[in-house]
């Protein structure tokens, strides 16, 4: 993979707030390079596609979900225009899944309402429509006004079946994010496997 050719006009944190940390894309590339293109990743939470992009350069296929068809998921559209295998939904996802046609898949990332019920409401719907095991992605992690890593300590201390993988993406202090200062990693990516 031609990181030049993949990173080409993607945007950091610092410059739009809505994505992702250049070393939050790193990360995944490198940490599934080798097994990506085998799996199907749900990405909830499009914003404006910046991250997707990068994911469908490692995964087989991404569907993305996202509330706001405008602007949100036309963008998207727009920046990945070049890129066939990416499938968008719009769709309200602390509304039932259980109209959604969705693939089969082995990664999420959830990246949508960051309050600790909305968390735990795309875990559990994460779950409940993916692969029996799966690895799943979590970005603002370390942002200090959400309830993203009360949700994963939580779920972490009583079931042992949901894991902590790695920390990724910028570290404990950074400034990713203009006027935050991240309280621990931005992102942490989890294994839940129930087997």
């Amino acid at each position: 993979m031609n990181k030049e050719i993949i990173f080409r006009d993607v945007p950091d944190k610092r410059e739009f707030k809505h994505t992702t940390s250049l070393k939050f894309k790193e990360d995944l590339l490198n940490i599934f390079k080798d097994i990506g293109t085998d799996y199907t990743l749900l990405e909830v939470g499009t914003a404006y596609g910046h991250t997707t992009r990068i994911l469908s350069f490692i995964f087989k296929h991404v569907v993305t979900m996202d509330l706001h068809a405008e602007p949100n998921l036309r963008i998207a559209q727009e920046i990945n225009h070049d890129r066939d295998n990416i499938t968008y939904i719009q769709k309200d996802v602390y509304t039932p899944w259980d109209d959604l046609q969705l693939p089969n898949y082995q990664v999420c990332l959830i990246d949508c309402g960051h309050d600790y019920n909305h968390v735990m409401s795309d875990i559990g719907n994460c779950i409940k429509f993916g692969d029996e095991s799966q690895y799943m992605i979590f970005d603002d992690y370390g942002h200090p006004d959400t309830g993203v890593k009360k949700a994963i300590t939580d779920l972490c201390n009583t079931n042992s079946n949901f894991n902590i993988v790695e920390y990724i993406g910028e570290p404990v202090g950074s400034d990713c994010r203009p006027g935050l200062i991240l309280t621990d990693w931005e992102g942490v990516i989890c294994k839940y496997d129930p087997i």
